[in-house]
């Protein structure tokens, strides 16, 4: 059928890192009458890839009307908000995400960003140990795969400077048992 067959192109084209051409296939699936809840959330990630987070975002809506306790597409779904810079709206989808998948790594590095971007650091530094605790996910791989713009990959740069940071600092006394 020509719908999968442009749906694999799409994941191929995805693959390559072809986004654009990602995209065209996946809307061609989806055009020639592929099911839609198979498309949805591979043509988010590739608007997300592509860094047109408005799209992603619509893509992401249309797959949590399907399936709304997908912890992995609430946690996509914050993270294009979060790319767009609206923090907030993204911290309720990562608390979602967490509420319904309570050991989603990628979820609490994603809520120690916002918080910390809102100048929430308490809150922040016991998120990122949260995710440190599950385990799983290497915080430098995070930063690569979901912080595509200059202000989110800066503010992610952050974690790997906690010798500077107020909760940094708080962090080693804890560690040492030095009273702070």
């Amino acid at each position: 059928m020509k719908n999968e067959k442009e749906f694999m192109l799409g994941q191929r084209y995805f693959l390559r890192g072809e986004y654009v051409r990602s995209i065209a296939s996946f809307n061609n699936a989806l055009a020639s009458g592929m099911d839609a809840d198979k498309i949805h959330v591979p043509l988010g990630l590739a608007y997300f890839k592509n860094t047109n987070f408005a799209e992603a975002t619509e893509e992401f809506n249309r797959a949590l009307e399907l399936d709304p306790m997908n912890d992995q597409v609430l946690f996509l779904q914050g993270m294009a908000l979060f790319n767009n810079e609206e923090i907030s709206d993204a911290l309720e989808y990562f608390n979602l995400a967490l509420r319904f998948n309570p050991r989603l790594a990628t979820a609490y590095i994603a809520r120690s960003l916002a918080l910390r971007a809102l100048h929430r650091d308490a809150e922040a530094e016991f998120d990122l140990k949260s995710a440190l605790d599950i385990g799983g996910t290497e915080v430098e791989l995070f930063v690569g795969e979901y912080c595509l713009t200059p202000h989110l990959y800066g503010l992610a740069l952050t974690l790997f400077d906690a010798e500077k940071a107020a909760w940094g600092r708080e962090l080693r006394a804890d560690r040492l048992g030095i009273a702070h």
